[in-house]
């Protein structure tokens, strides 16, 4: 294991476990892009609608390629299937595996770092405005698979990579398309 993985999973007390846990939850994740995108409308009128559906329709596109295609071609297990030591949250509590676990998925890239990456990068583009939160909110995600034990590193680099690429392409062509109607 990497030093950099030994690093990020680790125990770094409560506070942080729970923070952890909580911006890899699912629904936590669709309601903070779901009021970026409110604030989006809020700042955009119509054209906002017509992005956060681009962004949406660029994350079902990054999910469908990371879970279907990337996932079963690379075929890499998750840091607590491949190793003992890893520090994981899995049923709901975090424990050190004494011999790697079973997993029903393989880690290679993270999917959740790969869908943020595309809405973070799209709506960025979009209005800029929205960056820093949707940036530093990304960045927190990959970072806390990591710390649950259940990414490696490049796992999550990857990921941002890949989502970065499908957003930075959706918020070129509303560039093009806000362009071409003048605003």
């Amino acid at each position: 294991m990497s030093p950099l993985f030994r690093l990020l999973n680790r125990d770094l007390g409560p506070w942080v476990d729970r923070l952890m846990v909580l911006v890899s939850r699912e629904d936590f994740i669709y309601v903070f892009f779901g009021l970026l995108s409110l604030i989006l409308v809020l700042r955009k009128g119509w054209r906002g609608v017509v992005a956060s559906f681009l962004a949406l329709g660029l994350v079902a596109l990054a999910d469908l390629g990371c879970a279907r295609l990337l996932k079963p071609y690379f075929a890499r297990p998750r840091p607590y299937a491949a190793f003992s030591g890893v520090r994981v949250f899995k049923g709901g509590r975090f424990r050190i595996t004494e011999k790697p676990l079973a997993a029903e998925h393989y880690g290679f890239p993270s999917c959740h770092a790969t869908n943020t990456a595309a809405a973070a990068a799209c709506l960025s583009m979009v209005d800029p405005f929205l960056a820093p939160a949707a940036v530093v909110f990304t960045l927190l995600v990959g970072i806390s698979r990591v710390y649950l034990g259940h990414h490696f590193p490049a796992d999550v680099l990857f990921g941002w990579f890949f989502g970065g690429i499908l957003g930075l392409s959706g918020g070129w062509l509303w560039r093009r398309w806000a362009v071409k109607r003048g605003f």
